[in-house]
């Protein structure tokens, strides 16, 4: 018997995309803090971030400020009557790649990323990954920034606009920060919750990663349907 050709001809990947929600949505009914504290939009992000990283301990660790969630989707939704771009600033090319263009086909991605392409001047004191996101938001001003791999990045992020701010009156509509690792990835997420300025999604620890960051832009890509 040939059971992986008898797996892949009987699930197609929206299958297994409605099957694995299932197994989410029974391992998450008892789960009362999942119940009781995420809206339903909150809830569809956090499902998708679990989806993304089978693990089952976002559903105790993922935050929404102000809003974040419902407003997000919002924005798209208008987005797409107008058909405007939506434009999104990545912290690396795994988080571009991670967000997906066929999860809402009626909006229009502007998907950005200037890791490769933005040159670190020697005795910037910064490193690239910051210097690259401050180029990248001042120069395309973008609806929602999206960090999955960097700290630095992500407290970058928040510097840059606090100035755009100031200087030009921009500031973006969404900040996903779940950058990962051991140094400074915990911190620096802790600082975006408490920081009222921004409307954000991220986590808390430090666990995180370009897969998760991006899974929760398409669960609100696929929200906003």
């Amino acid at each position: 018997m040939n059971v992986a050709g008898s797996f892949y001809s009987m699930n197609s990947g929206e299958d297994i995309y409605v099957k694995s929600m299932g197994i989410i949505d029974s391992l998450l009914k008892d789960d009362k803090r999942f119940n009781d504290s995420y809206s339903e939009a909150e809830k569809s992000v956090v499902k998708r971030v679990i989806h993304a990283t089978s693990d089952i301990s976002y559903a105790e660790t993922v935050f929404f400020t102000n809003g974040s969630a419902e407003k997000s989707i919002a924005l798209i939704r208008e987005k797409t009557v107008k058909k405007k771009p939506l434009k999104i600033v990545c912290d690396s090319e795994m988080t571009k790649a991670g967000v997906s263009r066929n999860v809402n086909k009626n909006i229009i991605l502007d998907l950005n990323c200037y890791i490769n392409s933005a040159e670190l001047p020697k005795g910037s004191g910064m490193t690239k990954s910051a210097f690259s996101i401050k180029t990248a938001i001042s120069e395309v001003l973008p609806d929602i920034i999206i960090i999955g791999n960097a700290p630095t990045a992500l407290m970058a992020s928040m510097e840059i606009c606090h100035e755009l701010y100031k200087s030009i009156n921009y500031k973006p509509s969404l900040i996903i920060g779940m950058p990962v690792g051991f140094v400074g990835a915990a911190e620096s997420k802790e600082i975006l919750y408490g920081n009222n300025f921004f409307k954000s999604i991220g986590n808390f620890g430090n666990l995180g990663g370009s897969s998760s960051a991006a899974s929760a832009m398409n669960a609100l890509l696929r929200e906003s349907l």
